[in-house]
């Protein structure tokens, strides 16, 4: 079977694969639009795996915090931060069930990749101003409606959405859906503070 062609632009496709499962630009482009942070945000990562969301937020944000358990991912994404030239970026290693430093409600954005994200809902709520996002990157249907209904205890809009992309196939005579893509990824559960 055919691999899928993920159409990287430049930025991505220099950075170093393998580990654990990387952030697609479609649903990067989500979290960035939905939460709307731009060239003057605060960004918190949890769970920095290989760096690519990191490398995604760092490009637009002002300042990106991003914290990993696993020495080896925290290895592979501070490598791929150095490659994309970025400056504005801190990692920590660290397992965030046991706390962040920020607690000062001045972070625009949390990006939460951890299969208990649904544990975290009060640090993240702590850390944010007023109309912050928290954003959950869920593998699963079970974890995003854990994160889903813990935010809702505390955050006053939750929502959650999957992105689901189709690539065509274009020729002379025919223009059709390939039969070929990468279609799901993840939910990406939103809460407002």
């Amino acid at each position: 079977m055919l691999k899928p062609e993920f159409h990287f632009p430049p930025l991505l496709n220099k950075l170093k694969r393998g580990g654990p499962a990387i952030t697609q630009p479609k649903d990067a482009g989500l979290v960035m639009a939905y939460s709307g942070i731009g060239k003057e945000s605060r960004v918190i990562e949890l769970g920095s795996g290989t760096g690519f969301m990191t490398v995604q937020l760092a490009n637009i944000a002002k300042e990106v915090v991003s914290y990993e358990k696993r020495k080896e991912f925290l290895d592979i994404a501070q490598g791929n931060v150095k490659k994309a030239e970025l400056k504005n970026v801190t990692f920590k290693e660290r397992d965030v069930l046991s706390g962040i430093d920020e607690k000062d409600e001045s972070w625009d954005l949390i990006f939460c990749d951890i299969s208990d994200a649904d544990k975290i809902t009060d640090m993240a709520y702590a850390a944010l101003k007023t109309d912050g996002y928290l954003v959950g990157y869920c593998l699963q249907s079970e974890q995003s409606k854990k994160l889903h209904l813990a935010a809702q205890k505390n955050f006053r809009e939750v929502f959650t959405l999957e992105s689901l992309n189709r690539e065509y196939e274009v020729k002379d005579y025919g223009f059709r859906p390939k039969h070929f893509g990468l279609l799901y990824t993840a939910y990406l559960t939103f809460a407002r503070k």
